[in-house]
């Protein structure tokens, strides 16, 4: 799913991607919007790489191969649920008219055609969110377990992976929640943090952040890291605000935090220029800085972390890779190539980095 995990932590733990230099193992060409900013995160499951634009493009993730493709458009990633009335698992599709439940595997294949590829058609609302200076759109879906979760504007729903149906809703303004030991966290501007059973839908947490209206949450082993108006803060499962980073040089609006191994990485828009700043989630203190700039439109775009390196898109062009322990710039892949907007968020698995850029979806290995 988007942001690796029900958590959001963008953190490929046993992940080892290009970490010295970046080749291209395959591309494979895929119609995607132009003008919104930076591509859908293509998600990668059981094989197969699954990659948002005017259609779904489903490839096979060792070669590219395409294996089946939905006349669905849309502008957030997929993610796949396990759907217990079914043998394979349901892919969860959202747009402006609600959210589809799509056969994962393609559905039956007949003299090269697939039928069965629609389960179900559920959570049809008018509420959307407005990202600033773009069109309307719904933030992308969290699965936990065989419970599909989507965020829309004063909305968040509990949606049942198998059938589609509503399991309940909350009249919430937020965006991407992020799951935790069965509760589901989501920051409510101008409020506080709400939390609710992952099952039910009951109320389990309510807390204020005391130093700025919050933006969007992180589900770290022991806090939140929240994403505030001035910064990041970290809040306690107890609901208290433990350290705030929001240096006055530094600005941030909306846009996704990673967080691996007791730090937190974000993008940043300083006086003249943007960065990529690494934050102690123990204490809220700068490790570090770096000049590579990720790409704001339509807000920072989210870092993926793995194996000590973070991977980002950039805002003059393609894909970087920093070092997570000083910012050093390891390698930047695509920079010149860029023809066709920014790239995407970078979906890591095994010893591949999966991204769409150039007006393809990539596999990038090590050289």
């Amino acid at each position: 799913m988007a942001q690796h995990d029900p958590a959001g932590r963008n953190h490929a733990p046993s992940a080892t991607p290009p970490k010295d230099g970046a080749a291209v193992r395959w591309k494979r060409e895929i119609d995607i919007d132009r003008g919104f900013g930076y591509a859908p995160t293509p998600i990668v499951a059981e094989g197969r790489v699954y990659a948002a634009g005017r259609e779904l493009l489903v490839l096979d993730a060792e070669t590219g191969a395409v294996e089946f493709r939905v006349a669905r458009r849309s502008r957030t990633p997929p993610a796949v649920a396990s759907a217990r009335a079914y043998r394979s698992p349901t892919l969860a599709v959202t747009s402006s008219r609600g959210v589809t439940g799509l056969h994962a595997n393609g559905g039956l294949r007949i003299l090269g055609s697939h039928l069965g590829v629609t389960r179900w058609k559920g959570g049809d609302s008018d509420r959307q969110t407005a990202f600033f200076g773009a069109e309307p759109q719904t933030s992308p879906p969290v699965v936990a377990g065989g419970t599909i979760l989507v965020a829309a504007t004063d909305e968040l729903r509990a949606i049942d992976a198998s059938s589609g149906k509503t399991r309940w809703r909350k009249d919430v303004d937020t965006r991407r929640p992020a799951v935790h030991r069965g509760t589901v966290y989501a920051a409510e501007y101008p409020g506080g943090v709400r939390g609710y059973d992952l099952e039910t839908g009951e109320d389990r947490f309510d807390a204020e952040v005391d130093v700025a209206p919050p933006l969007s949450v992180t589900a770290g082993p022991d806090q939140l890291v929240v994403a505030t108006d001035d910064g990041l803060a970290g809040l306690s499962y107890d609901g208290e605000t433990r350290w705030e980073f929001a240096p006055e040089e530094f600005s941030r609006d909306y846009g996704a935090v990673a967080l691996a191994e007791g730090v937190a990485y974000a993008g940043f828009r300083g006086e003249d220029d943007s960065y990529l700043v690494a934050v102690d989630a123990a204490d809220g203190s700068e490790r570090w800085r770096s000049e590579t700039a990720p790409e704001e439109t339509p807000q920072f775009a989210p870092p993926s972390v793995a194996d000590g390196v973070v991977y980002v898109p950039t805002e003059d062009g393609g894909m970087a890779a920093v070092d997570a322990g000083d910012g050093h710039l390891r390698w930047q892949f695509g920079k010149d190539a860029d023809t066709h907007g920014p790239w995407s968020p970078a979906a890591l698995v095994g010893e591949t980095l999966y991204a769409i850029g150039d007006g393809h979806v990539y596999a990038l290995e090590e050289p």
